[in-house]
């Protein structure tokens, strides 16, 4: 791989005392275009720890950024820890 390609990175995001019900409702308006952006592999959400985890697989950190601060960071509760990332080794799908 060269130097300036990017790694396909997996996201987990927890939203500590966030209901589902409240998840349900940012999902039902990101989710669309989510789909549609650029990047854009796979998501998935676990209810856990009190509040919702989500789990992505996106192409690079930038094409999420790009996507997530526009479409869900401003319906996010405050204080809402970052996002963690981790470049993928390897993977295998269906």
């Amino acid at each position: 791989m060269d130097e300036g390609d990017s790694m396909t990175v997996l996201k987990q995001h927890h939203a500590p005392g966030m209901p589902a019900e409240v998840y349900d409702q940012v999902a039902a308006g990101a989710l669309p275009s989510q789909s549609e952006a650029d990047g854009f592999v796979a998501h998935y959400a676990i209810v856990e720890d009190g509040g919702i985890t989500v789990i992505e697989i996106w192409e690079s950190i930038d094409q999420h950024d790009a996507w997530f601060n526009e479409v869900v960071k401003p319906h996010l509760p405050p204080g809402t820890p970052e996002p963690r990332f981790a470049e993928l080794h390897n993977s295998n799908t269906k």
